[in-house]
């Protein structure tokens, strides 16, 4: 499948389940062709790391889409990843300029948002839950993938977000979780009728750090397109996944 196009325009429209791996997933099953391995470009791109990375065929509710399983070995204990831990494993990558470019574009939302949870400053923030590795090589991955399409525009819709509570390693906090309330400034927002954490604090980082522009459909011609589920992640009374459509400027 060629993905040529003249003035390439991408959007990714949010239900329920944008963390790392779905944005991955989506990204990946835009460019899937019996020519590309995920598998093989985690291992180029991170060979320091053992992690098996796989793209594979999922069904939500019927609904015929894609997913990303990340396997990779989990370290002795809690992880808490500091800011330069994150660059070292970057520095290990093999990500291009490019890439690496906007892979730290979105640790630096998450460091700042972490820093205004906990009044600190970026540079000192620890990261828990989003500093697995799993993450370190979602990131990278999709910086990659960004950086291959290169879109002249990126656009997302309505972030959902719910109320209630969730569990992280501070404990129960209000949903949104203080990571991705704090990352809410000049993001469009939309209620969602589900329940459970629709959006992570990793995967509106993600949408942030690539520049992606909140609001309604873009007019573009759309040309590939792709539906994207959480791993393992079913939301109950609502609709689920991302959709990814890629496509030339209206």
């Amino acid at each position: 499948m060629s993905l040529l196009l003249n003035h390439p325009v991408l959007t990714v429209r949010i239900h329920a389940g944008l963390n790392a791996a779905s944005v991955l997933a989506g990204l990946a099953g835009l460019m899937r062709s019996p020519f590309f391995s995920l598998t093989e470009l985690a291992r180029e791109k991170f060979p320091a790391l053992t992690s098996d990375v796989e793209l594979v065929d999922s069904h939500v509710n019927g609904i015929a889409g894609v997913t990303c399983r990340i396997a990779c070995p989990a370290p002795a204990g809690h992880v808490h990843r500091s800011v330069a831990d994150i660059a070292r494993m970057m520095d290990e990558s093999t990500l291009s300029a490019a890439a690496r470019e906007k892979a730290d574009a979105v640790w630096q939302v998450l460091a700042k948002a972490e820093a205004s949870v906990h009044g600190a400053s970026p540079d000192k923030v620890h990261f828990h839950e989003v500093g697995r590795t799993a993450n370190v090589v979602a990131i990278g991955l999709i910086a990659e993938l960004f950086t291959t399409l290169n879109p002249e525009g990126f656009f997302a819709s309505a972030v959902p977000l719910g109320d209630g509570s969730v569990n992280c390693a501070h404990g129960a906090v209000p949903n949104p979780a203080p990571a991705l309330f704090a990352m809410l400034d000049n993001v469009a927002v939309r209620g969602f009728s589900g329940i459970g954490e629709a959006v992570t604090p990793t995967g509106l980082a993600v949408l942030l750090g690539l520049g992606a522009t909140f609001g309604a459909w873009p007019e573009m011609t759309v040309k590939h397109h792709v539906t994207a589920y959480a791993p393992d992640k079913v939301f109950a009374y609502c609709a689920n996944g991302l959709l990814f459509a890629l496509g030339d400027k209206a």
